[in-house]
């Protein structure tokens, strides 16, 4: 491989690496699947599996029609503002209620836990932003035949961040066996929702005023 073509594949597992180790809801699943020594695997693959399909749909040009519509991006921030809302609400209130720590004993189903990995893949715009827009965006902008590469060093580094991710988590279950641990998890988890979803929406109302400005 030519040191040009390899350049195209640093960039884009440099670019993917620095946007998926921003923590978010898909992360903290693994984080706690992975400090429970659940499956956390199967997790793991649907994660990166989901991260290859939108990569792959901003590659061919999803991406750029949604960048080229300010009014869609916006949108789509402040949908992602108010999945992390949801969601950090969610480990708030279980936070509050001392239901963080997982039931080891019964557990979750395999299946359940499958469909929370597939929502929090497909269904959750934040992940859109990161691998459809941002990612997509970039890619489909390079000529035809260097995408792919691009988009293949993007997919490498969904793999390796999840499964560094896990591999990292599965050696903290000793410290997680206090559901005093797990609350101050949750708490952390919820606050940094916020935090995130504060910086998707003042990112939108910068595009809002863009288009008004424009309009």
């Amino acid at each position: 491989m030519s040191p040009y073509f390899s350049a195209l594949y640093l960039e884009g597992l440099l670019l993917g690496i620095g946007l998926f180790a921003a923590p978010g809801p898909k992360d903290t699943l693994v984080i706690r699947q992975g400090v429970s020594r659940g499956p956390v695997w199967s997790v793991v693959a649907v994660c990166v599996v989901s991260d290859v399909i939108l990569i792959a749909l901003g590659i061919t040009g999803l991406g750029s029609l949604l960048g080229s519509q300010p009014s869609v991006v916006a949108l789509l921030l402040l949908s992602g503002a108010g999945y992390l809302l949801w969601f950090g609400g969610q480990r708030l209130m279980a936070c509050v209620r001392n239901q963080s720590m997982p039931d080891t004993r019964g557990g979750s189903s395999q299946r359940g836990l499958l469909r929370s990995a597939m929502v929090l893949g497909f269904a959750n715009p934040y992940a859109w932003l990161d691998t459809v827009v941002l990612i997509g965006s970039i890619g489909a902008a390079k000529p035809v035949g260097q995408q792919m590469l691009f988009a293949t060093g993007a997919m490498t580094a969904s793999l390796l961040w999840f499964v560094a991710l896990a591999l990292g988590c599965q050696r903290l279950t000793e410290l997680f066996r206090s559901s005093v641990v797990w609350r101050c998890l949750d708490a952390g988890v919820a606050i940094l929702m916020v935090y995130l979803a504060v910086m998707l929406v003042t990112d939108s109302l910068d595009v809002f005023q863009v288009v008004l400005e424009g309009g």
